[in-house]
């Protein structure tokens, strides 16, 4: 029985007390039938007829009651969508001309190659190699001639756009819960000084099929731990993307051979292309 019949009852009982104590012993008998005519009335509502106020129908009708979570309610806007990207070389200085100005990307060695290869300005990567997510709030990054914390800097530029690609250099020392809670404390950090931003957390990329420095398999469960992450947060502003999937062979779960730059850890020119071109295009969706 739901809350709704529950209190149904409940106000019947109390009706029916009512009505005992005004019109006497003698109608005892008349009240208790209308007590039972209330009850079976309450027993008799459907959920179609509660009207549930200030909600659009047609959102109503997109809701499948089957995939409700117990515990969480995600924002299906969350996690931006694993779709095919067809483009052609012009593709890319047709976003970057739409978006260049809006976007940062913060990372690691893996993240300087958006500039390093000159698919972003160097001011758009802010980037240093080694780091990770553990210690990013106390690296100082190189801008416009000067040696700044992330955060002065994000407080001074508050991109609309700020991609997070760190973790290859977590993933080796930290659990998946202390990942996890120092991206949650990076984010923290960002949205104090630019609560406008929109954030999106990247995937990690992949390395190499029998790359000694990690496994595929790790790196997709720290992914998986991060995709949880931004669900959890369910905000309109930040999101997830795992456009690391399009640099990945499926037949090993490794990095395509092409896309390394050698080590099998970092990533060639043209891998930039797959990365940047999924991201930007994702932004039309945000």
């Amino acid at each position: 029985m739901n809350i709704y019949r529950k209190r149904q009852l409940g106000a019947a009982f109390v009706l029916a007390v009512l009505i005992f104590s005004i019109v006497g012993i003698v109608r005892c008998s008349s009240g208790k039938k209308d007590e039972e005519t209330v009850q079976t009335g309450a027993d008799n509502v459907t959920n179609d007829e509660i009207i549930v106020p200030n909600i659009d129908i047609s959102e109503l009708e997109e809701i499948n009651n089957d995939n409700i979570p117990v515990e969480h309610v995600f924002s299906d806007r969350s996690e931006i969508p694993f779709i095919d990207v067809n483009f052609s070389p012009d593709d890319i200085s047709l976003i970057d001309a739409k978006y260049l100005k809006d976007v940062v990307i913060i990372g690691d060695s893996i993240a300087k190659g958006y500039s390093v290869y000159g698919r972003m300005e160097d001011d758009n990567v802010l980037a240093v190699g080694s780091i990770g997510v553990r210690n990013v709030l106390d690296t100082e990054f190189d801008y416009q001639g000067f040696s700044l914390e992330i955060t002065d800097i994000l407080n001074r530029r508050k991109p609309k756009y700020i991609f997070i690609s760190l973790g290859m250099n977590d993933i080796n020392i930290h659990s998946e819960e202390d990942f996890t809670n120092n991206y949650k404390n990076f984010i923290e950090e960002i949205k104090k000084v630019t609560p406008d931003s929109k954030i999106i957390v990247t995937a990690i990329t992949p390395v190499t099929y029998g790359n000694k420095f990690t496994q595929n398999e790790k790196i997709d469960t720290y992914n998986e731990a991060l995709r949880k992450m931004v669900f959890d947060y369910n905000s309109e502003k930040i999101f997830f993307v795992n456009a690391a999937q399009y640099i990945k062979d499926p037949s090993n779960n490794g990095l395509i051979n092409k896309f390394t730059s050698g080590d099998g850890i970092h990533l060639s020119a043209e891998a930039y292309d797959y990365l940047l071109t999924y991201m930007l295009m994702m932004l039309e969706w945000i």
